[in-house]
């Protein structure tokens, strides 16, 4: 494999042909002896890979990139842990974006971390991380990025890929490689403590953010402008009330039952 051009992501990768998940990998071998940081698991194939809200990542075997990056983020306080979710999003929306060519195709990030291009769903992340005391110990980034598939499960009617998109098939490898270098600039601005200028990149291209949606949250539809996500990670919305015209904030973080109609 070629050699990213980075300092430390993917620069140890396991390249597995066949793995149950990636994330569950990653965090067996944190109880053994924990790899360095930036170490990566690449699989051609997950059978049982997972996404946000329990859901399962559904793939087809080796035409899109499924691979997990092990971080030890010390300096992030457990109570500041979903920095981590914005820089991760914030470094696959900027892959995505990079990969098209047309300026119709507008990438958002989906609260929390599903990556958006108008709208259909590209990629997802799951982060888990293991705690020690009040920091992060730990964390193992979970990415998944729909490439060259074509059809997809009925399940995700609304789901797309890079090749849907452009026409064009992508080589994986290289696609790995490209997303090493955002990854890694945004984790060192957040080590860097540029919290203002990863939160306003976040929130500049938050889905449907100043748009009045129609909504649900455990089945009771309502219309909402999403103004922005709290510092704990939580999507605020201005919730109308119709008999009154008049807009009340709701703090919501319930993302399993949350559904943009």
């Amino acid at each position: 494999m070629a050699i990213p051009e980075t300092l430390f992501t993917g620069q140890h990768i396991d390249r597995l042909e066949k793995v149950d998940s990636t994330n569950l990998y990653a965090l067996n071998l944190l109880k053994q002896s924990p790899p360095a940081e930036g170490y990566v698991v690449w699989a051609l194939e997950q059978f049982a890979g997972r996404g946000q809200r329990g859901n399962k990542w559904l793939v087809q075997p080796g035409t899109n990139l499924t691979f997990s990056l092990v971080l030890h983020p010390r300096f992030l306080p457990i109570k500041e842990q979903f920095w981590l979710t914005k820089i991760m999003a914030l470094a696959v929306a900027e892959f995505v974006s990079s990969c098209l060519h047309s300026v119709s195709l507008k990438v958002a990030i989906k609260w929390p971390n599903d990556i958006y291009v108008n709208d259909q769903k590209i990629a997802g992340i799951l982060i888990e991380n293991v705690l020690e005391q009040s920091s992060i110990k730990s964390s193992v980034v979970g990415i998944g990025i729909n490439i060259n598939q074509e059809t997809f499960d009925p399940s995700v009617p609304n789901a797309t890929s890079l090749k849907l998109l452009t026409g064009s098939t992508f080589e994986l490898e290289d696609c790995l490689n490209r997303i090493f270098i955002p990854l890694e600039k945004f984790y060192l601005e957040l080590r860097k403590g540029n919290y203002e200028k990863i939160d306003a990149a976040y929130h500049k291209i938050l889905y449907r953010r100043g748009v009045l949606s129609n909504l649900s949250l455990n089945e009771k539809a309502f219309k909402g402008n999403i103004k922005g996500v709290s510092a704990n990670g939580t999507l605020l919305v201005d919730v109308l009330n119709t008999e009154t015209n008049a807009a009340e904030t709701m703090e919501i973080s319930d993302v399993k039952h949350l559904i943009f109609r």
